[in-house]
């Protein structure tokens, strides 16, 4: 079934209006017309079963015909902070992240940080990220939106994110690794959120490792193979999912 997600609809509605960007996507583009049904997912978390009624030229009504609430993401919530790669690369782990039911991304510099500046670097393409991550909520169901914190230094983020309630880090590491990750979980199944820092390309530095340890972080082996950015992080989010039942 299509879903689409619409800002600034309640789940009381009775019908709902299509217009702007949503009446281009859903109408112009997936050609949507009288009769058609589809999801409207909400920003609170509903979806709402409609079907089209009229189509003008900008703009579109649909009567509700059933609503759903969509549970929840899982806890322990999922933070995915990563080192900033090639922006390419950032946008595949954002839709992946998305489908595997990531609660937010934290970007964050490093070493071996492929963008080494800060100035606006990310900022001048949220709206490239928001689209991505619109496209994949719509196709996944998702019922929450998947945030993008500013970025920050690793120093920062270390210092950060303890503050969380009932956090709990694990980092992935080329290097060899301290800990499995199936051990390093075995303390996350009574945690409310479970931070993962995933390195850029090239890993992490010596003296990083070093600041993690000191943040009581320790390195976690992905194997012999060192994998690819975006490969660490499916890999990563998909066992984790697994050994928590999180799905």
């Amino acid at each position: 079934m299509r879903r689409y997600r619409i800002e600034n609809i309640s789940e009381n509605n009775q019908d709902v209006l299509i217009e702007g960007d949503s009446f281009h996507h859903i109408v112009d583009v997936c050609r949507q017309n009288v009769g058609s049904r589809f999801e409207v997912l909400t920003s609170s978390g509903w979806a709402l079963f409609v079907e089209i009624e009229k189509v003008g030229k900008k703009s579109a009504v649909a009567r509700v015909l059933e609503k759903r609430q969509i549970p929840p993401l899982p806890k322990p919530l999922i933070h995915l902070a990563i080192s900033v790669p090639k922006i390419a690369t950032l946008e595949n782990v954002l839709e992946k992240s998305v489908e595997l039911g990531v609660c937010k991304i934290h970007p964050f510099f490093s070493d071996y940080s492929f963008v080494k500046s800060q100035k606006g670097i990310l900022q001048n393409k949220l709206a490239r990220f928001e689209k991505i991550i619109q496209s994949a909520t719509q196709q996944t169901g998702r019922g929450d939106w998947m945030n993008v914190e500013e970025a920050q230094n690793l120093e920062e983020i270390l210092a950060n994110f303890q503050k969380e309630p009932k956090a709990l880090g694990i980092f992935a590491y080329e290097g060899a690794g301290e800990l499995t990750i199936r051990k390093a979980l075995t303390e996350a199944k009574n945690v409310e959120n479970l931070w993962v820092f995933v390195g850029s390309e090239g890993g992490f530095s010596t003296q990083e490792v070093e600041t993690f340890k000191k943040a009581n972080l320790f390195p976690v082996s992905l194997g012999q193979q060192v994998l690819r950015v975006e490969t660490a992080c499916v890999t990563l989010l998909g066992i984790i999912k697994y050994e928590l039942d999180l799905f």
